[in-house]
């Protein structure tokens, strides 16, 4: 009798440990299995016209530029010709793209892609270039475009920024039109990571590019690692594969990770915080130090300093990296990660200060349709939820001044402040 009653207890007990190992891991099951057996489709299969043609930048801004676009694997060659758009037409230079493969097994009707890459250089700095990409042998390109490179000196000029599109990404399509309509004169689109959702779904990937048709080929992007855009490895391959971003960046951690650029007056560090952020700590450092030329200085990376939603604290962030920032003066933190928009006052060793000439803003923001709750915070200056914006950042000169405005759908203005130096 005893012995059945042991078996029997042991039995409840195996049955109840394993309904709460099942519970502790389902999330993690289902999404490596969604991640690893379910067929997909791509809305935006690739053929042979040239499409998701995309700027961005892996050298320095003033004098190249980096194309990348894909077709379908048919096509087996890929170049940019281009021109000084002011020669209207008269000697027309041509570079080869890099071709790599793209692969997704579970894109039924889509599962390889060739995506190219080209760099040009010995670009002349604040010059507009006109280029189109395509391939020579099944002689299909892209419509001209424009770009223009970064100016050689400082000069009055503006850019974007915008936090996680990840979902409802048509909706966020009509967001960046939007924008590009409101301010065609933008420089650049800075997104501070969560591009897309899962970061091995190429089709979201299509649906990002589809969503930018129209802007990424004439404005540069400047993208940002998210946790969602890693991919189901730890790795955010498809990301890389991509995008051809600089390889400045930390010996710690992958290239084009996080990378640093300067755009006229102002320096630019991208961060990776999916990667612990003390291997980032010491590059970080080496760049606030060495750019004291720089008026402007600005950080983005996804995970925030301080969070708008509850219950997503990063101290790891905002002690080492918010050190640094203090130290060097940052004039802004730009932070995606929590889908509700928060600004915070001037910070500084944690603490609210009285001026921006004394601290650092930070703010996190949303242009997709995935909203999180809000609490209130007492680092906070401006707070709301369940709005979609995007900033624009203006810098000009003869005095400096920096001038940021959050805009929602329709053109509103939903924050401002401004810094002068």
């Amino acid at each position: 009798m005893k012995r059945r009653i042991t078996l029997a207890f042991t039995t409840l007990f195996t049955l109840v440990l394993l309904v709460v190992v099942y519970e502790q891991f389902k999330g993690r099951v289902k999404t490596w299995y969604s991640e690893n057996y379910i067929v997909r489709a791509t809305k935006f299969p690739a053929g042979p016209q040239p499409d998701q043609v995309c700027l961005t930048w892996s050298g320095d801004p003033k004098t190249t530029q980096a194309v990348q676009w894909r077709t379908s694997t048919a096509v087996t060659d890929g170049a940019v010709q281009w021109r000084a758009a002011a020669d209207s037409g008269d000697e027309i230079r041509e570079t080869v793209a890099i071709q790599a493969v793209i692969a997704d097994r579970l894109l039924e009707n889509d599962p390889e892609i060739h995506r190219f890459t080209a760099h040009l250089e010995g670009l002349a700095p604040g010059t507009a270039y006109a280029y189109r990409a395509g391939s020579k042998i099944a002689d299909t390109w892209s419509e001209w475009a424009e770009f223009t490179t970064a100016p050689e000196s400082a000069a009055s000029w503006s850019f974007m920024y915008l936090g996680d599109p990840q979902l409802g990404l048509d909706y966020w399509g009509e967001l960046l039109h939007k924008a590009f309509a409101a301010r065609p004169d933008a420089a650049f689109y800075a997104v501070a990571g969560d591009l897309i959702n899962s970061g091995s779904y190429r089709d979201e990937w299509d649906n990002y590019f589809a969503g930018a048709a129209g802007i990424f080929d004439r404005r540069p992007t400047v993208p940002v690692l998210g946790n969602h855009d890693y991919g189901k490895d730890n790795r955010p391959q498809m990301y890389l594969d991509l995008f051809a971003l600089p390889t400045n960046g930390p010996n710690q951690i992958p290239p084009e990770c996080a990378y640093s650029f300067r755009y006229a007056n102002a320096l630019f560090i991208v961060l990776d915080s999916n990667l612990p952020p003390e291997d980032q700590a010491g590059w970080l450092e080496e760049q606030l130090a060495a750019e004291d030329r720089a008026t402007w200085k600005f950080a983005l990376y996804h995970h925030p300093a301080y969070s708008s939603s509850p219950n997503r604290d990063n101290p790891e962030v905002r002690e080492l990296w918010g050190a640094l920032f203090d130290k060097y003066h940052l004039d802004a933190a730009l932070q995606g990660h929590d889908h509700a928009y928060l600004r915070t006052y001037p910070m500084k060793d944690g603490k609210r200060v009285a001026t921006a000439s004394d601290g650092t803003y930070y703010i996190v923001s949303v242009s997709g349709t995935k909203y999180y709750k809000q609490e209130p915070h007492d680092y906070a200056e401006v707070q709301f939820a369940d709005t979609s914006t995007y900033q624009t950042i203006d810098i000009s000169t003869n005095p400096d001044r920096l001038t940021y405005r959050a805009h929602d759908f329709d053109g509103n203005i939903k924050d401002e402040f401004v810094i002068e130096k």
